[in-house]
């Protein structure tokens, strides 16, 4: 009987050891779900990717002649024109857009402080300051 009581270990360890083993139970739990979770994203990413490339080819398909004025040196001449800068001796180049870009667009903004730093307080002062409030 003294025998059995020696070999018993006390409660305190009894529940440090439950502890641990529900701790790693949980962990390798979060593991297999957190491996899973990304497993599946990369296959709905692959999928997403495989509709996307799919309906690519179905734009381009049905353009041939967009495709066949991109492969054209006209398109060429006007790339190398637009963007290398490249142009014929007596040649001016003039790009026109569509977008109405107004003037006030190009003017630096003003900065629409309409307090007075005499009538705020120290800590106002200092978010201001700070964090440009």
């Amino acid at each position: 009987m003294d025998n059995s009581k020696n070999s018993s270990q006390p409660l305190y360890f009894k529940i440090v050891l439950g502890g641990a083993f529900a701790v790693i139970v949980f962990m390798l739990f979060a593991l297999a779900r957190s491996t899973y979770r990304d497993l599946f994203q990369v296959g709905s990413y692959i999928e997403a990717s495989t509709a996307s490339i799919e309906e690519q080819k179905e734009n381009l398909a049905s353009k041939p002649s967009e495709l066949a004025y991109a492969s054209s040196s006209r398109y060429r001449e006007k790339i190398a024109k637009e963007l290398l800068g490249r142009k014929l001796p007596g040649e001016e180049v003039i790009i026109l857009t569509n977008v109405e870009q107004r003037f006030e667009d190009f003017l630096p903004q003003k900065n629409q402080s309409s307090k007075n730093y005499e009538l705020l307080t120290a800590p106002q002062k200092w978010l201001r300051y700070i964090f440009g409030i």
